[in-house]
């Protein structure tokens, strides 16, 4: 039986947002490019790994 650990997706998309953040005020990269890839990196996130609403629909 395979354990579905919840919450690797919202564990995972605030690192990438905390990451993101350093980038954007050591000025590497703009507010506009920060947007596109935190719109990237939650999709690709959630859709790869659970997340804790996933855990509430199957209750």
């Amino acid at each position: 039986m395979d354990s579905i650990l919840y919450g690797q997706a919202d564990y995972y998309y605030a690192v990438s947002r905390q990451i993101l953040a350093g980038l954007l005020d050591k000025g590497l990269i703009t507010e506009e490019q920060r947007d596109k890839i935190d719109d990237l990196n939650r999709r690709t996130i959630f859709e790869k790994y659970p997340s804790i609403a996933d855990l509430e629909v199957r209750a």
